[in-house]
């Protein structure tokens, strides 16, 4: 692929680079990295920012506020001024970046992913609104192109990690990706002293005028380094199946494979039940029926209308002024038809049989609806144009994948009686309300219609579901940050039950322990890791305050000041953390050893929030499982991250909700709905118990969409109506 802009002459120096201690091919290639990362992303950024000085001063020029008029005017004077030592401040934070390359695997790389040293107690504050604001910002653009240009950005990451002797980058902390790019350009514009408009300003620029090609960046970027021989044979194969023998495990089945997409996809194009045996369990109804009534069969048959003219019938302006009803519409297309020919008249076996099915079939789907939703009212609106299709193909009730069966679906699971009315997305509704309106309007062709419909929604969809994985990508990450706060508190447990081991000690004491100093052990872990020299300190002071307050050794005089400074860190009163200090060194003067003083430190020390105390699901009261929730216990561990489960609520209403993670630590399980909003959280011993009572379920992928449900919920009744003793029809087992 060609690169997307001409290349350059005046490629600035790398002098980070220059200095680094890396091996001398592996600067080399860096290097040449440095300078074509300056020809594809940031010249042609530079040569884009007048631009955007141009459209900030027209709106400045256009501001009705005169405080935000002034501080554009700030702001563009300010960029004007400044935007030379801002691309060098860009160009130096990419050399610093490539420099450090090695240095970097260790530890994490972006703004989103580092954590800041624990502030001492007078630097706590509030996190600032904007700062997140930056933050979601850059990831949301990182995704998007991480998303767009995944296969070369993939390659991109194998090749850095054998550039820094390590594993496959992520994208997120790759050098040249999408989001260290973005950091580096908004950290070049705060070092410059630009404000956060400004910055945003600037960040959307370089995402519509340079990462727009960031496919074809990665690709140069890929090409470069191949014909430098990093991994010059590089490329992606896709994992072929092999052909499995007999001892292997069958194929999960749809009715077995849970139901994993945000948007819910038909199981098959072509259903097992035939639109013939579908005829033959009508016809057993009606002659079931006719039997039950003793109807007379003696008389002249009536002359039956073809298909064409019932649909002929039915594009008549009058037909969308009747009730919305198939009977109804029946009943007034034979008298419309009596009417016009003198004599009463009757519909072909086949087009009676469809208005049954439809009939049917829009019954059971009326019975999963949320009541007082907008579904309702669209579907009322799509019962004439699904009549016409269903009558010119019958292949609608047998295809799982027809355009109309589509937009159907698509409407009927927008008012899902499983998901809260918050749980719609207003924007996807409001395109399925043009869209229903669009098929609803008299038109000749209706089948183009709905294949046009499906057309129109399926990027309003797919926009969905990058909507909702964002957000549930957001929410999973919140999830896996409180399991790290539950591993830290568990380890510092563990520490602190192992240096009391053996040693016998005051019960204050050791409540001191377990309460205060468990707090600084799970911060201390939360920064440091179990491989830190500060962890081992930790430890070996933990082991420090156990011997001094059993009397077997004397604190070093250090250790107090020390252990209060770590207190005050996790949040104490400096009073307290004092007091506890003292206590926790043996080192507590004689008119502070009362028992009110020490009554009154533990009743605040026991009304004071433990850290991570939330973060760890109490299950100590439970019973054993038995063996049915056991069963259900160990496929939860197997079902993958995103499976849709069903659950009955108090009310009588059923709700789905999607299982988004699970902590194979703490048992913890995260729910988001439909949208990837966070609306819940679980353990899995408490899902295997709901399910082995019956009130939780796994969604499978047959039972995914609504319409498949409705429609083996119709034939069911059909069938029980028929009875399955009938020697007229065999009904074997089907559904969509």
């Amino acid at each position: 692929m060609s690169m997307p802009f001409p290349p350059s002459t005046r490629i600035p120096a790398a002098p980070a680079l220059a200095g680094a201690g890396l091996p001398r091919r592996v600067r080399e290639a860096l290097e040449m990295v440095h300078g074509l990362v300056f020809e594809l992303v940031v010249e042609p950024f530079d040569r884009v920012i007048p631009e955007l000085e141009s459209r900030l001063s027209n709106v400045q020029d256009r501001g009705a506020q005169h405080s935000v008029s002034l501080a554009y005017i700030d702001q563009v004077q300010l960029l004007q001024l400044r935007q030379a030592g801002f691309i060098a401040g860009f160009m130096q934070r990419i050399d610093e970046e490539l420099a450090q390359l090695r240095a970097q695997v260790s530890g994490p790389l972006s703004m989103a992913e580092s954590a800041s040293p624990i502030p001492s107690f007078t630097e706590l504050r509030l996190v600032e609104e904007d700062e997140t604001d930056e933050v979601v910002e850059v990831r949301t653009i990182a995704l998007r192109h991480e998303s767009r240009a995944a296969l070369p950005l993939q390659l991109l990451c194998q090749r850095f990690g054998v550039l820094a002797a390590s594993p496959a980058f992520e994208p997120g902390r790759l050098p040249v990706g999408p989001q260290r790019l973005c950091e580096l350009m908004l950290g070049a514009g705060e070092a410059n002293g630009f404000g956060l408009n400004l910055r945003v300003a600037l960040l959307h620029e370089f995402d519509r005028r340079v990462l727009v090609e960031y496919q074809g960046i990665a690709e140069a970027l890929n090409g470069l380094l191949s014909r430098l021989g990093i991994m010059p044979g590089l490329s992606y194969v896709p994992l072929r199946s092999r052909p499995r023998t007999a001892s292997t495990e069958p194929v999960l089945t749809a009715a077995e494979r849970p139901h994993t997409g945000w948007t819910s996809a038909p199981a098959g194009d072509t259903d097992t039940t035939t639109f013939q045996l579908l005829q033959e369990l009508l016809s057993s109804r009606r002659r079931a029926s006719d039997r039950f009534r003793g109807t007379a069969t003696l008389g002249r048959p009536r002359e039956e209308l073809d298909t064409s003219a019932v649909v002929g019938l039915l594009d008549d302006p009058e037909a969308s002024r009747q009730p919305a009803d198939f009977q109804a519409l029946r009943q007034w297309l034979l008298l419309r038809a009596r009417q016009q020919r003198g004599e009463a008249m009757s519909l072909a076996p086949q087009d009676a049989d469809t208005f049954e099915l439809l009939g049917l079939m829009y019954a059971h789907l009326a019975q999963q609806l949320r009541h007082g939703s907008p579904a309702a009212g669209m579907l009322d609106q799509l019962r004439l144009p699904l009549l016409k299709t269903a009558l010119r193909d019958p292949g609608f009730f047998v295809r799982s994948g027809h355009p109309a069966r589509e937009v159907l679906n698509a409407v009927a699971e927008s008012g899902a009686a499983w998901q809260a009315p918050e749980d719609v997305d207003p924007q996807l509704l409001i395109h399925l309300q043009r869209t229903v309106d669009d098929v609803a309007r008299p038109q000749e062709d209706v089948d183009n219609a709905f294949r046009t419909a499906v057309h129109t929604l399926e990027p309003q969809f797919q926009a969905f579901a990058r909507r909702s994985e964002i957000s549930e990508r957001r929410n999973v990450e919140a999830a896996r940050g409180k399991e790290k706060l539950a591993i830290a508190r568990q380890r510092a447990a563990q520490v602190i039950e192992d240096a009391l081991k053996g040693i016998r000690l005051p019960l204050f004491h050791r409540n001191m322990l377990r309460q205060a100093w468990a707090d600084v052990l799970t911060l201390g872990h939360l920064r440091y890791g179990d491989d830190s020299g500060d962890w081992r300190g930790l430890v070996e002071a933990t082991t420090e305050l156990v011997r001094a307050g059993s009397g077997l050794a004397t604190a070093p005089p250090e250790l107090s000041p020390q252990v209060e400074q770590w207190l005050v860190t996790v949040g104490y009163h400096a009073d307290d953390a004092g007091r506890i200090a003292r206590i926790l060194t043996a080192t507590v003067h004689a008119e502070d050893d009362e028992a009110a003083t020490r009554t009154e430190l533990a009743m605040r020390l026991k009304s004071r929030a433990r850290l991570g105390e939330d973060a760890l699901p109490d299950e100590s009261r439970l019973p054993p499982r038995t063996d049915a929730e056991q069963v259900h216990f160990q496929r939860l561990r197997t079902l993958p991250f995103g499976t849709w489960m069903e659950f009955n609520e108090p009310e009588g209403d059923v709700v789905r909700r999607r299982m988004s993670w699970s902590s194979p630590v703490t048992g913890s399980v995260l729910f988001v709905n439909q949208r990837g909003q966070r609306v819940g959280e679980s353990t899995l011993d408490a899902l295997s118990r709901q399910m082995a009572a019956g009130t939780a379920r796994v969604v499978t992928a047959a039972d995914g969409r609504l319409i498949d449900r409705a429609w083996r919920a119709a034939l069911q009744s059909l069938r029980s109506l028929v009875g399955t003793r009938s020697n007229d029809v065999s009904t074997p087992e089907a559904g969509p």
